[in-house]
């Protein structure tokens, strides 16, 4: 997944409140700035740290908290950092693994996103942990954060947040057609299993209302409870095809009924952002999710500032009772475990040997293990942590949600994720799976060739793929 969009009010640019940071930027293209300590142009005598990112959210981590934090100053008055920004999935993960295999504007500190994050620690320029001489303990972290990017028990990257996936649902519809809006309740009777799921779509489309916005709505709840990876070591092609039929049938089941709003895939497009405002019963989100996503999109007036295309985006004060759908949802575990993307952060070997070192393991740590900046970060942003010590000290009446702590959510969703199946490749065959998936539930394709096209697509861009047995 290509995190930039993650962020987006439909097409406009979110428009945060002023304690908020701007997670990612709106520049589609590679760019490259300067900063040290937050001053913007570069500074002959200091050293310069290069920084690849595919989101403008780490030169806000970098330069607002980092740099400005009085503790850090002495990596404030020694570097200067250049920011490469690439916020194409695809061009990024080939910019910085060329870059690489360089000596000049070569990345010291580079970020990737749970689409591709285990690509990058598999890359021998990637230092480890141990290399960066940065320790953990273990215990403290949800398991699933220190596993994605682990390399034959080696830890490789760490990761700020954790996303785990919950069901977002209107309270309003739940208590109107299904006599309650509890969460405790909506879980144990209504979203808990598939089955529920499916009665309770059945139920809510009498009543006019479709389940779920599109027919992608479902797949990483699906894909994350796999019982084994797209690839195996030796690059046979291994799917649970059981499991992916299940996807599919399931889907198909639901749009075939008139549950889905729209027989399409709807993530990331003008309807899927519209239904957030009116229309269906719930969403399949995370952390990053209902802060960057559901929030400014199920808003139906916005009064803010426009962005640079003259949509107009959301201001703080609309955030109200009254206005689209806000405050009226609640977020319960859904029918089970997932989670949805993330961010990793890697020193390469180039800082070994530059002189940067110091600061990309101190940038890491900083943001990844300790306690005290990690949980100020958290606070500020309202964005969930990896670590488990800092997620039990954090506490919310979220206004969207009628005041349901979503820390509390997502601390119950968290401890059951499993990322065992997940592989370097996911991104690919993952969209591969979307368009087939559409193809099936449109009748374009049968259960079969859908199934089979997954495969015939993906190897066409992983050569190293072996023939299907």
């Amino acid at each position: 997944m290509n995190k930039l969009k993650r962020v987006l009010s439909g097409t406009l640019a979110l428009a945060m409140a002023a304690s908020m940071m701007t997670a990612c930027g709106k520049d589609d293209s590679s760019t490259a700035g300067n900063s040290g300590g937050g001053n913007g142009g570069g500074d002959s005598s200091k050293q310069t740290v290069h920084v690849y990112t595919f989101t403008d959210e780490t030169q806000t981590m970098i330069d607002k908290y980092f740099l400005k934090d009085e503790k850090n100053k002495e990596f404030a008055d020694k570097y200067q950092f250049e920011y490469h920004l690439t916020s194409d999935a695809n061009e990024f993960i080939a910019n910085c693994e060329a870059a690489l295999t360089k000596t000049e504007e070569a990345p010291d500190l580079f970020v990737a996103d749970a689409d591709y994050a285990q690509r990058f620690a598999e890359n021998a320029k990637t230092a480890s942990l141990a290399d960066l001489g940065i320790e953990i303990n273990e215990p403290d972290y949800y398991t699933y954060t220190l596993d994605f990017t682990t390399v034959n028990g080696t830890r490789m990257g760490l990761s700020h947040q954790a996303a785990p996936g919950v069901v977002l649902y209107r309270t309003d519809y739940a208590e109107k057609y299904l006599g309650t809006k509890d969460p405790e309740e909506i879980q144990s009777k209504y979203l808990g299993s598939w089955d529920q799921f499916k009665a309770t779509a059945d139920t809510l489309k009498e009543n006019g209302i479709p389940m779920i916005s599109g027919v992608d709505e479902l797949k990483r709840c699906f894909m994350n409870n796999r019982a084994n990876a797209w690839v195996d070591a030796d690059m046979n092609y291994t799917p649970d095809e059981a499991k992916i039929k299940e996807l599919f049938e399931y889907t198909k089941s639901l749009s075939d009924a008139g549950e889905v709003h729209y027989i399409d895939k709807t993530q990331w497009t003008s309807n899927w952002y519209t239904d957030m405002q009116d229309g269906v019963f719930c969403f399949f989100g995370c952390t990053w999710f209902m802060h960057y996503t559901l929030k400014p999109n199920c808003v139906a007036t916005k009064t803010g500032d426009k962005d640079k295309d003259g949509n107009p985006q959301a201001a703080e004060a609309d955030y109200k009772v009254g206005n689209g759908s806000y405050g009226l949802w609640a977020a319960v575990p859904g029918p089970e475990p997932y989670f949805w993307g993330g961010t990793w952060w890697f020193g390469s070997k180039q800082c070994l040997d530059d002189g940067t070192k110091d600061v990309v393991k101190a940038i890491i740590e900083y943001f990844c293990v300790n306690d005290d900046s990690m949980k100020a970060y958290m606070e500020a942003t309202g964005d969930f942590p990896s670590k488990k010590t800092v997620a039990s000290q954090l506490s919310a009446s979220n206004e969207n949600l009628g005041g349901q702590d979503h820390y509390a959510i997502f601390k119950e969703s968290a401890e059951n994720v499993n990322v065992g199946t997940c592989c370097k490749y996911d991104a690919t065959f993952n969209g591969n799976t979307d368009a087939a998936l559409a193809a099936y539930c449109t009748g374009t394709k049968t259960l079969d060739e859908a199934i089979q096209s997954i495969y015939d697509e993906s190897k066409t861009s992983i050569p190293e793929l072996k023939e299907k047995k």
